[in-house]
């Protein structure tokens, strides 16, 4: 290359000797002294947030030189050629900007997924074997279709805890969680088992998430709705296991004083549906998940709730007792989506039967 005088300014050249396509990464390493290495990780690394490197890259390729052979002087700088990279840049920008941020977004859109879906089953590999990215392309990919289906066994095994610990109770639960804790005890001292770290925990996780919630997945399974007709039709105890279950009293001529009700969703909704002239008491348990009583909800863990109004003189209450491991209780005069409460009346929401409302 070409010596440079002391105050002549250093000129970007791309590389001759260090390129994979035009020398652009090579020749920007070597101007700033950096591995051409970081600035195609760079590279990519931005064509994968809305291909701002593609549009540079292509600006490089055609307004920066090549780097001038071994004796040959670079060619001195025009005014014709200083306009014409103005005129380029600016067209690159305006034309090519919106198309290459498109391409990159869409570019992003797949390759994001699949960059996630490898490095998942690479560390959950990992962590089950001890064997680190090395080795050949193929090698990798390997270790990353591995990986993910441990994570998907284990995903299957955590529901199967769920669902064996929720139909057979304290018992099976306990006897669940000790035979996991006996696998990571025996794999931590002795070694060899740690393929079955990762299943054991998510056996434990699931039976764990049963018990602190305490999820009861007897009654069935999908979605269960009643709209009884009289209270000969009304039951005292309506439960599923796993789904919704809604109770529409609103056609019915419900007696006067109270009706008891109770309610029992091991992992789902229950939502209860009641006249406007009729006012609703209840107790309520929610291992995990939120209520949504009228106007008032709330949500979280272990959440307790009690409301006890008074119907109005001669006025007719439901009393419910309700029951839900995960999930949602809802208490309303309508279908509507619970979600939806900042654009609906206040008024319509309000407990409307009760002394006082």
């Amino acid at each position: 290359m070409e010596a440079q005088l002391p105050n002549q300014p250093r000129r970007l050249y791309r590389s001759r000797s260090d390129r994979l396509i035009g020398g652009v990464c090579g020749g920007l390493g070597r101007h700033f002294g950096v591995d051409p290495v970081i600035v195609r990780v760079a590279a990519v690394v931005l064509l994968l947030f809305g291909g701002a490197s593609a549009l540079a890259y292509l600006a490089f390729l055609l307004l920066v030189p090549e780097e001038p052979a071994d004796g040959a002087a670079p060619p001195p700088p025009s005014d014709r050629t200083r306009t014409a990279t103005i005129v380029a840049i600016v067209a690159l920008v305006l034309i090519g900007g919106p198309i290459l941020l498109f391409l990159g977004l869409t570019v992003a859109a797949i390759a994001l997924p699949v960059a996630v879906f490898v490095l998942t089953g690479l560390v959950v590999w990992y962590l089950v074997s001890g064997e680190g990215p090395g080795g050949s392309a193929g090698d990798i990919v390997k270790r990353s279709v591995l990986g993910v289906g441990v994570l998907l066994a284990c995903f299957a095994i955590f529901v199967a805890g769920f669902w064996a610990a929720g139909l057979g109770g304290g018992t099976v639960a306990a006897v669940t969680v000790i035979a996991a804790g006996a696998i990571l005890v025996v794999s931590a001292f002795f070694g060899g088992f740690r393929l079955l770290i990762l299943p054991a925990l998510a056996l434990a996780l699931g039976v764990g998430f049963v018990s602190a919630a305490d999820v009861d997945l007897h009654g069935g399974v999908g979605q269960r709705e009643y709209k009884p007709a009289s209270t000969a039709d009304l039951r005292d105890h309506y439960r599923v296991g796993a789904g919704q279950l809604v109770v529409d009293l609103r056609n019915m001529q419900l007696p006067k004083g109270d009706t008891p009700l109770k309610m029992k969703v091991g992992v789902g909704d229950a939502l209860l549906l009641v006249p406007r002239d009729v006012c609703v008491a209840s107790k309520a348990k929610i291992g995990a998940g939120g209520i949504d009583f009228f106007d008032f909800n709330n949500g979280g863990l272990d959440v307790d709730f009690e409301r006890r109004p008074q119907a109005q003189e001669n006025g007719r209450r439901v009393v419910v007792d309700a029951d839900v491991g995960m999930g949602a209780f809802e208490v309303r005069h309508n279908r509507r989506d619970r979600f939806d409460n900042r654009f609906h009346d206040e008024a319509q929401d309000r407990n409307g039967g009760c002394a006082g409302a």
